[in-house]
């Protein structure tokens, strides 16, 4: 099939070649009763190769060492670096470092003046080398940040075919300065996270330290649009806007003392799926980078069923049914403030072959999992580590005296989102295979 296809592109081609000149063989001969079109075949130009001269490769051979290197700097502070530069050429190389910027490195452009290289040029013999004694000194305004730049000891630059929006030097130093400065304000916790029901209001806090020399203004607030929603087919309309929120603060914070922020939440009725956002306490505080200076928030927003979850099992015979019920695990695993854990309960009801049987737990077990708020990343204001309850389950047993028929389990959750039920029919003790159903509403 395939050589037979190859076979009809070329004698098309021929064909097409052929066409002018049968169509001139039909004139000569006045054999004019079909009307014929000639076609003429346009020719294409061939391209012709660009023309870019390159350098021959005579760039100045230089060794540079180091060829990276970085700066830890606090506010006020500087530090010197040495660099060497070999001249492995065969003539003499002159030198004159200046301080290029790295392109897209807004807001942490470095200002060329917290640098000074000594000698400002330097003349090197072939085969020799010079010391430049590179200092950096952070002002004592700087802001927190990495600021990059490059030190470029010649003007030569590598070739491109294309034009390029900064140079591409050929002889440099990369380096870094890292201005390093403890944040004056400490925020616990700085995250918010909960699973929430809508139409419900919920109250959670946070802490604001001022370890600084003076007072701290704070204007905390939500913006209308900080908030994003995502559904099973991309981002819905925000369950969650300012409207929810009502925020309670200090205007300022005293120098050594700690605020508090109350956060007053009201989840509208018709809220759904997931929230996440954050609430920016307006803080005017130059160690705080981007993204920093606020409590960001995450919020699972769900309805509680108005049905119950039903499950139906026989019984062939008379004997004990035991109905287990564990709710789903409450809390986070990391140090994240939650409202205070609501505790799970189950709406139970058991119904046999001749009604509602009364059914009372006879057991509850509560089990949780504990960790250290020792982050001073995420809990920075804690001096000392504490107990964080990472998660908690509940499980409630009800036992009853079953007879042979159809039995029905009705259990409505709440608190929680979901929740595993165990029936065990007979005596626990006897070895009798239980019936172990998972399930969720």
């Amino acid at each position: 099939m395939r050589s037979f296809s190859i076979s009809i592109i070329i004698a098309a081609a021929v064909l097409l070649f052929l066409t002018p000149a049968a169509c001139a063989a039909e004139d000569q001969t006045g054999n004019s009763g079909a009307v014929m079109q000639v076609v003429t075949a346009i020719p294409i130009p061939a391209p012709t190769p660009a023309t870019i001269s390159f350098p021959a490769g005579n760039y100045t051979k230089l060794e540079i060492n180091p060829a990276y290197t970085q700066f830890a700097l606090k506010p006020g502070e500087s530090k010197d670096m040495t660099i060497t530069v070999r001249n492995r050429d065969s003539k003499t190389v002159t030198l004159t470092p200046k301080i290029t910027l790295q392109p897209y490195n807004i807001p942490y452009e470095l200002d060329p003046s917290w640098i000074t290289v000594t000698p400002a040029s330097a003349d090197v013999p072939a085969g020799e080398s010079i010391k430049f004694i590179m200092k950096v000194s952070a002002p004592s305004d700087a802001s927190r940040g990495p600021y990059n730049a490059n030190l470029v000891f010649t003007d030569e630059e590598y070739p491109s075919a294309y034009p390029t929006p900064y140079p591409n030097y050929i002889h440099q130093m990369n380096f870094n300065v890292n201005v390093i400065v403890p944040p004056v304000i400490q925020i616990s916790p700085q995250y918010i996270s909960d699973q929430v029901e809508a139409g419900k209001e919920y109250r959670y806090t946070a802490e604001i330290k001022n370890t600084g020399a003076s007072s701290v203004q704070l204007a905390p607030k939500i913006s209308s649009d900080s908030f994003i929603s995502y559904g099973p087919y991309g981002v819905t309309e925000p369950g969650l806007t300012a409207d929810s929120f009502q925020l309670i603060a200090p205007s300022s914070i005293p120098p050594g003392s700690t605020g508090t922020l109350e956060i007053i939440m009201k989840v509208p009725t018709t809220a759904t799926g997931y929230s996440n956002g954050y609430i920016d306490l307006g803080i005017d505080d130059p160690s705080l980078m981007q993204g920093e200076g606020r409590v960001s928030l995450n919020f699972n927003i769900w309805k509680q069923p108005t049905a119950s979850y039903v499950k139906q099992f026989t019984l062939d015979a008379a004997e004990p049914v035991s109905i287990e019920l564990t709710s789903g695990y409450s809390g986070y695993s990391a140090p994240i403030a939650t409202s205070t854990i609501r505790e799970p309960s189950f709406e139970t009801t058991i119904t046999g072959p001749d009604g509602i049987v009364t059914a009372r737990p006879v057991q509850k077990i509560i089990r949780g999992s504990v960790n250290l708020d020792g982050d001073p990343v995420v809990s920075p204001s804690s001096e000392e580590a504490t107990y964080h309850e990472a998660s908690v389950q509940y499980t409630v047993i009800y036992t009853v005296e079953g007879k042979p028929g159809v039995w029905q389990l009705s259990v409505t959750p709440k608190n929680t989102q979901n929740f595993e039920y165990k029936i065990t029919l007979g005596n626990m003790n006897t070895g009798i295979p239980s019936l172990n159903l998972f399930s969720s509403p």
